[in-house]
């Protein structure tokens, strides 16, 4: 007959393996009335328990295994039983039976749809499915959709027990292999058919051997009391991972169970019950269900009885878990289908009770996935003999958990459970958030039995919040207000960008109760799809951003007036935090982000009803442009003035921009030192740099190209997150970069530019001083929408520091700075003399009118009259627009300019057949502009030791150059293959169809330019204004540049196959 065929590779032998079935024998001989478990009964609310002894389970075992074998015959190898029943002690009867006789057993849950069923039915290729008679029906349903199904009804529990089945054993026996499947269970279908997942013999024995694993001296791994030879309550059902560890830890650890009364729905009242009357020392919890004890009056009575508290599977409330760690010790587990177990040590400082600290023989490895958080990865060692997921998956040599943590604050070696990568939250703007944590910390209330965060492909973060059912409220404010306070609290712990305001919150109904799996958790999906509509609602309510008459105020213009309504409107966007602004402060200096941005621009032209030729009275861009209450009080004056769209432009009445530029760049050179008299020490032969931004897309193959080269000896990664190393490995890996020299070569240092020494210790800021020669600045805030001004405090001082760590070090490194063509972007309009040329010029009107190129200009000019002044070294390199990389596994990051412009036009089924200001493609491959920055560096270093040019410039961009008229039918015919209609039309058609896209949530997902209309407008507008870059010194110098081809449709197609729009 058919077999599932899994591979058989790479296993680590168990010593003297264990098999359940034989422990079991033994200790029915040796321990005949030794306790195994204690069965719960309820009669007519009464709770009442029953001991099974070791003789009485291998005896029902043994009767089972023959009545099998006489209605169906011995197992064909490898033959896949089913069995479903009512949660007694028929379930590990029937699991060791089978094992005892050689099938393989699939235990899927009674919760399945039918279709699931049916699924896991043909995938394991299951015939005979065994069950209790309360699933007859079930499994006769089954039988009528696949017809090869067998249902056979098991006997009932007294037939089992009964005294005379103990004469009859069972020997044919058949002693499985560490690589043979010994049970089958599944994934939770939270995403579809569930799957099944296979557990192997080896896997089950290695929860026998687990307790050997050592720990630290003083240390006790969590498995010493989780599976100590004590009386355990479980409330985890036989078909969950969790009741299989439970059940091996009763035979391989003589631990007995106190099984709750079958029939019964767990509940904490049930449960309290069973702790009081049965005095067990452990107990393994649902989060949910610890959280429903804390609010009834005897719960943390019953929970101090007990030497342990386990849970795991979701995070616990904090407000929940600091109650319990007051009375008794709680300790945090987690495990899945596929590992079982995580092993970790048993927690140090009460406190610390939600942190893991993982074993070391684990092979656990942290790697980041979001802003905060970190997926746990478990990389296979060595000795294999305690990592459980390889005995199931010999074959891999990392398995990736898709839980998430993150890191204590202080203590590193901790971690934090906040979710699953499925929970995380992605947003239109690409911007990413982990919502438990925050829903959690909402839990905590007694009134909230769930709280749900939505968002997913919306602009921002909304709230469905699930009242308990006894709760009653006269309505959802009078509710909102009770809880508030907890919402206020959940925003403080999480970014900006995820933050929930009042007005995108809501009440779940008691019609529909939010879905929740066997464990008590909520089902994220499901329970989205169930509120689907009102979820819609919710967003179109926002988009709307309906207003009370009341609340309006009929546009004053006196600059006092303008200035109450500006604060009023930033107090409105700031609920949730405490940051305090004065009237000249900039915003966005304190974190003022692009989602409050749109929510002022919408108050302020609510409040400002002053009509305006083509746009909203108060566009984002006028509040970008004036980052200060001062400033924007002058430019809504002027606006309502004017009452036209130019004055979006800062009133002329205030500082020109090139006299903002040139009184930055005069304050930060005006007191830089004179050139030192004494030389330069000549270099040992090899380079010890500083790299900043590492963890980027440039930087990552910056880093790359320096650790391929033996001309680089160290390197000295500055970055400002604490976990930039294990960033750094992902990006790596991500591009399919080798990885072997990053902790031999590379030291990732915890830095602030703009702070004294780069907030490093002294010693370590000394250290740098005495042995770097060379520091490659490559990192920058990205944000096109910000003022100068903004950029001051983030980067302008950043690089004045670096001048002064340069002038003051033993070699006086030398600078070399990652600028941009935006820098010289404004050159073609005030002169059209051909092709910028590869020289600095010191003039304030050349940068593109934006913050970001500005501040580019003004950190070129400070570099370069630190050069003549104070005989610095450093070479300013002006990017272009760097592209998909051209080898490796790299990708164009989707959120810039050209993907979003690709998968908008696949939405409208258009796309435009020129670019504006960017229709000559001169775009240059991330990971070749990474190799030529190289090669122009060790250029520029060779230069110091024999010319005496201090300071230096080149441009990368492309030298071959297309036009965009070129590539654009490649994507159209790409598209075209996928029967997707794409028509190639003017700029100016294509803008105008975007601009007919309403803008509302539901959009910006499908048409994600909606986000970038701005910049595509005014792209268009530069259509006569490119700006052409010479690149004859650059090739000089730059293989890499000199070699490289210009883009064509090969290329193109590789980004679009990565994209997968």
């Amino acid at each position: 007959m058919c077999e599932i065929s899994l591979p058989i590779v790479n296993f680590t032998k168990i010593i003297n393996m264990r098999i359940l079935t034989e422990v079991v024998d033994r200790l029915a001989t040796e321990q005949p009335d030794g306790l195994w478990v204690k069965a719960g009964a309820l009669d007519n609310g009464v709770l009442s328990w029953s001991d099974i002894t070791w003789s009485q389970l291998a005896s029902a075992v043994d009767y089972i295994s023959h009545w099998m074998e006489d209605r169906l015959g011995p197992p064909a190898e490898n033959e896949t039983m089913g069995y479903m029943g009512i949660s007694d002690i028929r379930y590990p009867i029937m699991i060791l039976s089978a094992m005892k006789m050689g099938y393989k057993i699939l235990l899927a849950s009674p919760r399945n749809s039918q279709d699931a069923q049916v699924s896991l039915l043909k995938s394991t290729l299951c015939k005979t499915f065994l069950h209790t008679p309360e699933f007859a029906p079930q499994i006769q349903a089954l039988a009528m959709h696949h017809s090869e199904l067998n249902p056979v009804e098991i006997p009932s529990l007294n037939e089992i027990l009964q005294p005379e089945s103990a004469s009859n054993p069972y020997y044919n026996f058949r002693r499985p292999r560490e690589h043979d499947v010994a049970l089958i269970l599944h994934s939770s279908g939270s995403t579809g058919l569930p799957k099944p997942i296979f557990i192997r013999t080896g896997a089950l024995a290695a929860v026998d051997t687990i307790t050997s694993m050592s720990a630290p001296i003083g240390r006790r791994n969590m498995h010493d009391e989780l599976f100590a030879p004590t009386l355990m309550v479980s409330m985890m059902p036989f078909f969950h991972i969790m009741g299989i560890v439970t059940l091996a830890r009763s035979i391989y650890h003589h631990g007995p169970l106190a099984l709750l009364p079958p029939r019964q729905p767990v509940t904490a009242d049930l449960l309290i019950s069973a702790i009081m009357q049965e005095r067990p020392s452990v107990a393994a919890f649902a989060p949910s269900i610890l959280e429903e004890m804390c609010n009834l009056p005897n719960g943390l009575e019953a929970l101090s009885t007990l030497d342990y508290v386990f849970y795991g599977g979701a995070p616990l409330a904090r407000s929940c878990g600091d109650q319990i760690t007051r009375v008794t010790n709680l300790q945090v587990s987690i495990g899945s289908t596929e590992i079982l177990n995580a092993p970790n040590y048993l927690t140090q400082e009460p406190d610390d009770w939600e942190y893991f600290e993982w074993s070391a023989e684990a092979g656990i490895v942290m790697e980041p996935a979001t802003e905060r958080s970190f997926e746990m990865v478990i990389k296979q060692k060595m000795d294999r003999r305690h990592q459980i997921v390889f005995h199931n998956f010999p074959e891999l040599f990392e398995w990736r958990t898709k839980d998430l943590f993150e890191q204590h604050p202080t203590k590193l070696n901790l971690w934090r459970y906040v979710g699953r990568l499925d929970d995380l939250l992605v947003f239109s703007n690409g911007e990413k958030t982990n919502p438990v944590t925050f829903e959690k910390t909402i839990e905590g209330h007694p009134w909230v039995h769930g709280a749900l965060v939505v968002g997913s492909g919306q602009f921002q973060a909304g709230l469905i919040i699930e009242p308990h059912a006894d709760r009653k409220v006269a309505d959802d404010e009078a509710f909102f207000d009770e809880i508030w306070s907890w919402v206020e609290k959940a925003n403080a712990g999480c970014p900006a960008h995820a933050k929930v305001w009042h007005s995108m919150t809501m009440v779940a109904t008691p019609e529909k109760p939010f879905k929740r799996s066997a464990k008590g958790s909520i089902m994220r999906k499901a329970t989205y799809e169930l509120y689907e509509s009102e979820i819609a609602q919710l967003y179109k309510r926002q988009d709307e951003f309906s207003i009370h008459e009341s609340d309006v105020i009929d546009g004053p213009t006196d600059l006092a007036s303008i200035k109450s309504v500006l604060r009023t409107a930033l107090r409105t966007c700031l609920a949730s935090s405490r940051r305090e602004y004065t009237d000249n402060d900039d915003i966005f200096v304190g974190g003022f982000d692009s989602l409050r941005v749109l929510q002022m621009s919408k108050i302020l032209s609510r409040d400002f009803r002053v009509k305006v030729s083509s746009q909203a009275f108060c566009p984002p861009r006028l509040i970008y442009n004036n980052p200060t209450i001062n400033q924007l009080s002058r430019a809504i004056q002027q606006r309502i003035t004017h009452n036209d769209d130019n004055s979006i432009k800062v009133s002329p009445t205030l500082m020109s921009r090139e006299e903002k530029m040139s009184a930055m760049i005069h304050k930060y050179t005006k007191l830089l030192p004179a050139a030192p008299v004494t030389g330069i020490p000549p270099p040992s032969g090899k380079y010890k740099a500083i790299l900043t931004g590492s963890t980027g897309s440039l930087g990552t193959y910056l880093l790359y190209y320096m650790l391929q080269s033996p001309l680089f000896e160290r390197i000295y990664c500055f970055n400002r997150s604490a976990d930039a190393e294990s960033r750094q490995r992902k990006s790596l890996r991500d591009r399919g970069l080798d990885m072997d020299d990053l902790a031999e070569k590379v030291d990732f240092l915890t830095t602030d530019l703009t702070e004294a020494q780069f907030g490093l210790s002294s010693s370590k800021y000394q250290e740098l001083q005495e042995n770097v020669n060379v520091f490659l600045h490559n990192s920058w805030p990205v944000n096109f929408n910000n003022s100068l001004e903004s950029f001051e405090s983030t980067a302008i001082i950043g690089v004045r520091q670096c001048i002064d760590f340069a002038l003051s070090a033993t070699h006086r490194p030398h600078i070399m700075f990652s600028s941009s063509i935006a820098s010289v972007g404004n050159q073609h309009i005030i002169r059209d003399d051909g092709p910028i040329p590869e020289i600095f010029e010191d003039d304030v009107c050349l940068p593109l009118r934006q913050g970001y190129g500005e501040s580019k200009h003004v950190a070129s000019s400070i570099l370069f009259r630190a050069a003549r002044k104070s005989g610095l070294r450093a070479t300013v390199l002006r990017l272009g627009q760097l592209s998909g990389p051209v080898d490796g596994t790299g990708a164009w990051n989707k959120a810039e300019w050209l993907p979003t412009l690709i998968e908008t036009s696949k939405s409208l089924q258009k796309i435009p057949a020129t670019l504006g200001g960017h229709d000559a493609v001169d775009w240059v491959p991330v990971d070749v502009a990474a190799h030529s920055v190289i090669e122009l560096t060790l250029s520029r270093l060779e230069d110091d030791l024999t010319k005496n040019q201090l300071f230096d410039c080149f441009n990368i961009v492309n030298p071959q150059i297309v036009q965009w008229n070129d590539l654009v039918h490649t994507v159209s015919g790409f598209y075209h293959k996928q029967g997707c209609a794409m028509e190639v039309v003017e700029y100016n058609d294509w803008l105008n169809a975007l601009k007919q896209i309403d803008p509302v949530s539901e959009n910006i997902d499908k048409y994600p330019g909606i986000k970038l209309a701005e910049f595509y407008e005014d792209m268009g507008q530069l259509e006569n204004r490119k700006v052409h870059l010479a690149t004859d010194r650059s090739v000089l110098k730059s293989c890499s540049l000199a070699n490289l081809q210009p883009l064509d449709g090969r290329l193109v197609e590789r980004w679009l196959e990565r994209w997968a729009f």
